[in-house]
């Protein structure tokens, strides 16, 4: 049989199709970011990133402004091997701020790109080059950039070998990033694994600020205490594995150049390069199944048909919403029913609503810095309570500024069938309002428990507070719901719960209701009435809030209406 063999005709053809297929895609994201300034609400949402770019610089510039001067400070005084801490806090920041920030890069998904004429090559060049520019990965490349300065400043002729050894590090932990992102959304594509995967990282995370947390206790309160030979043998595990690692081998390298035994700077600097040639085989392997056209679905199996035996059996009447909530309205009590299961069977939800009562755990073990900062033990206990009712308000973003999210493509069945979106939007905020006032009992046992019950004066005004806030937030999210509204994808790592608006908006109230208790306990302890006066106003706040509620949810129906189009448009994508 004959070899095919490929002519350079085709090979230039090839090159220009990879050359217009790039061009073809930077063009549509242009277009896209362009066109989205043409809808409703474009211009607070461009507000918005204007507004957030001197934070992304002080994102990118704090840290590489640190790095350098870290760098500079241990190559002088001949600690080389010590730039393995920074090169570890680099990573570290590099993943945390990719997981915690929504992708700047294009607004369509470039898996549809397999649906086109196009080479696996070009395919994976493509999801390599795009996303650069997103804040991790500029912030990461700003440190290393800034290690770079402070070795040129201390030792110039450290400087070729450095920026090499830097670069391959920079690409290794691109490629990791990419590999880490590619390999959870194929995990999260399935509810089981999904629920699993968040359990497994939020148990992680929580058990690693746990041990943090009982380390700086043991340290102020156990200086004398003997060294455990358990901790001491882990700690010398892990600083050699430590020097297997991208970090310390970077690490390595730098610190045998610098003293001049090259064969071991060499082998170090290889054997980063291997590991990154292993998380980009690896990254082949995912982004090779998504080529070749793997669709990962939640829909079970089909089964075998099986011969089914029909028994004539008393006709019972199947249980209706109102059997659970008669005291509600059908349609309201059918619309409840129905967030509860979703809310049920949404494993990372569940998980979010856990954080507070943890933090209050986590509050009541960090004590030395608060005395530091001038706070005595006595107050922050006492404040433990409140301090973890404000805490909630930020997790309950979601649910309330973007209640239509998780609907997707179902809104459109609120506006066919003959209900009222008063009645959708009433059950949806009566689920946030219950989940609410469980989190606050709760709160109030684990903070009762841990360290002492709040007073009482001080318990009725956070609650009061508490409840104000709420009936706001329900007021401006209802209508931030519906006018921009977002769809929840549970399947992507850096997905974005809210708009940018809208997570301004709840930031901006939370802060102000914040700053306005904060002056509340102010004048309490300067007419030295206790907490009784905070809790007579915000509970005449409260009222006012509640009627700014009603006043809201009585006009839905026409808000839903003027925007019935949006909705339909933004969350039938998909």
């Amino acid at each position: 049989m004959a070899r095919l063999e490929t002519s350079p005709e085709s090979e230039l053809t090839a090159k220009v199709s990879t050359r217009r297929q790039f061009a073809a895609i930077t063009w549509l994201r242009w277009r896209i970011f362009v066109n989205s300034l043409r809808g409703k609400g474009a211009a607070g949402e461009l507000v918005v990133k204007i507004i957030s770019y001197p934070f992304l610089a002080i994102v990118i510039l704090g840290p590489s402004i640190g790095s350098g001067v870290a760098s500079y400070y241990l190559v002088t005084n001949d600690q080389v091997n010590l730039l393995a801490i920074p090169l570890w806090i680099i990573f570290a920041l590099w993943q945390f701020i990719g997981v915690n920030t929504s992708a700047t890069g294009p607004s369509f998904d470039l898996s549809s790109l397999i649906r086109f004429p196009i080479r696996y090559r070009d395919y994976l060049l493509i999801r390599l080059s795009f996303g650069l520019m997103d804040p991790p990965t500029l912030a990461g490349i700003g440190c290393l950039m800034g290690m770079c300065v402070g070795i040129a400043i201390a030792a110039p002729w450290l400087l070729p070998w450095s920026a090499l050894a830097l670069f391959a590090y920079c690409v290794c932990n691109i490629l990791f990033s990419r590999m880490i992102y590619s390999w959870m959304e194929r995990w999260l594509a399935q509810r089981r694994t999904r629920e699993l995967l968040t359990g497994i990282i939020l148990a992680v995370s929580l058990g690693v600020q746990f041990v943090a947390q009982y380390a700086q206790r043991l340290s102020h309160h156990g200086n004398h205490a003997p060294v455990s030979p358990w901790l001491t043998k882990t700690i010398d595990i892990m600083v050699f594995m430590n020097w297997l690692l991208p970090p310390g081998l970077t690490a390595l390298s730098i610190d045998h150049f610098h003293t001049g035994d090259t064969l071991i700077a060499t082998t170090a600097l290889g054997g980063v390069v291997a590991i990154t040639i292993g998380f980009l085989l690896v990254l082949h392997l995912r982004l090779r199944a998504q080529f070749l056209g793997e669709d990962l679905s939640e829909a079970p199996a089909a089964l075998q048909p099986k011969p089914i035996s029909v028994k004539l059996q008393p006709t019972v009447a199947a249980p209706t919403a109102n059997a659970s909530f008669s005291f509600l309205p059908p349609t309201v009590a059918a619309c409840l029913l129905k967030e509860i299961r979703y809310l049920l069977r949404s494993g990372p939800k569940l998980y979010t609503l856990i954080m507070p009562v943890f933090l209050v755990f986590l509050v009541s073990m960090r004590s030395s810095g608060m005395n530091y900062a001038g706070v005595s033990r006595h107050s922050l206990t006492t404040m433990l309570f409140s301090y973890g009712c404000a805490y909630t308000h930020l997790i309950f973003v979601g649910l309330i500024y973007n209640s239509f999210g998780g609907d997707g493509t179902g809104i459109q069945f609120y506006f066919m069938a003959p209900v009222r979106m008063r009645d959708v939007v009433l059950g949806k905020n009566l689920m946030t309002i219950g989940i609410f006032a469980i989190e606050i009992i709760l709160i109030y046992i684990a903070s009762a428990i841990i360290a002492r019950p709040a007073p009482l004066d001080l318990t009725a005004a956070t609650i009061a507070w508490s409840f104000f806030t709420l009936f706001v937030s329900l007021s401006i999210g209802n209508v931030r719901s519906i006018a921009s509204p977002k769809v929840l994808d549970s399947a992507k790592v850096r997905s974005q719960n809210v708009s940018g608006l809208s997570s301004l908006i709840s930031l901006l109230v939370v802060a102000t209701a914040v700053a306005l208790g904060a002056v509340m306990v102010l004048v309490d302890h300067i007419l030295h009435t206790g907490y009784w006066l905070a809790a007579a106003i915000f509970s005449v706040l409260t009222i006012l809030a509640f009627a700014l509620y009603l006043l809201v949810l009585k006009n839905v129906d026409r808000i839903a209406s003027d925007h019935v189009e949006n909705l339909t448009r933004v969350l039938g994508k998909v």
